[in-house]
């Protein structure tokens, strides 16, 4: 497929799936953008549920409603792949969230692999398999869940008056007594990576007085429990003049 072909396709999309839904859209056309998150076929009917970043919308392919091109585009289209979809929403109380497009086209934008991933899956493969598993609702859930904490977070500092400052990732000395350091060799000499902001903050805070960062630390330590200590995000805070009172 040529290059401009397909960025034109792609750019057809009218409405994210969550639009859908929040909107007065029944009996509107739309087009949308997403991956094959199910598929199941019942002679000349095909169901897609059809997943974007937003939600899942049920999508229904009648063969005697549709071109050839669009009918085999439907059969062809494997779990994950990606697709252009358009058509009219309509009511229908089987479909998830009761409304359900009646599509017109379908277009692969690109044909998935056998999606390896089942409902059966172990730990052990799905940490094998971990960049397919991002997809599943699950750990899309927690990963905007933790944008919102950080979101927040910052939100509530630099109301505030907190500065956000960014500290280096390599550093020359532990920050934290004790803590076990993870070398690095930095240009022939030995760095590690950081433990903690709080060096770099306690200078800034003589020009800000306020500041804080939110960034990945590292500990070359063996974790006693589930919640591993090796790799973690730190939020820290630095205040100038600041008293008990005002701490707590």
């Amino acid at each position: 497929m040529l290059e401009k072909e397909l960025v034109e396709r792609m750019s057809r999309k009218t409405h994210a799936v969550r639009e859908i839904f929040q909107k007065d859209l029944l009996g509107e056309r739309v087009v949308l953008r997403g991956w094959v998150y199910r598929r199941r076929s019942h002679g000349n009917l095909i169901f897609i549920l059809l997943r974007d970043s937003t939600g899942v919308i049920q999508c229904s392919i009648h063969k005697e409603q549709v071109d050839k091109k669009t009918w085999e585009e439907a059969e062809r289209a494997t779990i994950e792949s990606a697709l252009v979809v358009g058509g009219v929403t309509t009511h229908d109380k089987r479909a998830p969230g009761n409304i359900e497009l009646r599509t017109h086209f379908v277009d692969v934008i690109s044909l998935a692999e056998p999606f390896p991933i089942k409902k059966d899956a172990g730990k052990t493969f799905l940490l094998d398999n971990r960049h397919l598993f991002l997809r599943s609702p699950k750990v899309t859930s927690v990963l905007k869940i933790r944008a919102k904490v950080c979101k927040a977070a910052r939100e509530y500092l630099e109301e505030e008056e907190y500065v956000e400052v960014h500290t280096p990732s390599f550093v020359t000395a532990a920050v934290e007594g004790g803590a076990t350091l993870f070398p690095v060799n930095y240009f022939g000499r030995t760095a590690y990576l950081t433990q903690s902001g709080q060096f770099y903050e306690e200078a800034a805070i003589n020009g800000l007085e306020k500041v804080y960062c939110l960034q990945p630390s590292f500990r070359a330590e063996k974790s006693r429990t589930r919640r591993h200590i090796t790799e973690y995000w730190h939020l820290e805070c630095e205040v100038a003049f600041g008293t008990h009172e005002e701490i707590m």
